[in-house]
């Protein structure tokens, strides 16, 4: 019953969604992964339905970036182990890539920081408004509601 369910929830529940295959390699989009090969049977990978490559390259039109994508891999694959200066290459290659992240989480930081400042204001705002007395706040309001008047007969000139 367990080799059941396991076939079951791999197969059935993982419907194939996208499949092709050049002289080459054979790829096929299920639901729950990306699987390349050779049509020779020498080399496979499996990827999991994630953004990248999975989403990107099952988002491709024409069936080339999907190619180009196999034919790196396999080429990458059999050929690391032969050369020092290439694998020095892509650790170089990699370290940059990881840098550049670095670089732009530290700016996302930045943002968040941003926006953190923005909504204390707003939360300021808020408060202050509440604190304010009523008459005081029914004027604002009132300022408040004819900016949004103009605003939209603005917009419905414009259409």
């Amino acid at each position: 019953m367990k080799k059941f369910k396991i076939w079951w929830c791999l197969h059935i529940t993982n419907p194939v969604v996208r499949e092709g295959h050049t002289e080459a390699f054979k790829w096929v989009f299920r639901r729950f992964w990306l699987e390349i090969s050779t049509t020779s049977g020498n080399w496979k990978v499996r990827f999991t339905a994630a953004e990248n490559p999975y989403a990107y390259l099952l988002a491709c039109k024409s069936d080339d970036n999907i190619i180009g994508y196999c034919q790196m891999l396999y080429y990458l694959g059999m050929v690391i182990t032969t050369d020092q200066g290439l694998v020095n290459d892509i650790q170089k290659a990699v370290s940059k890539y990881g840098k550049r992240l670095e670089k732009k989480a530290a700016s996302m930081v930045k943002d968040d920081e941003t926006e953190e400042q923005i909504d204390l204001a707003e939360v300021k705002a808020a408060q202050a408004f509440a604190e304010l007395p009523k008459a005081e706040q029914k004027k604002v309001e009132r300022g408040i509601d004819g900016r949004f008047r103009r605003v939209e007969k603005k917009i419905e000139r414009e259409e």
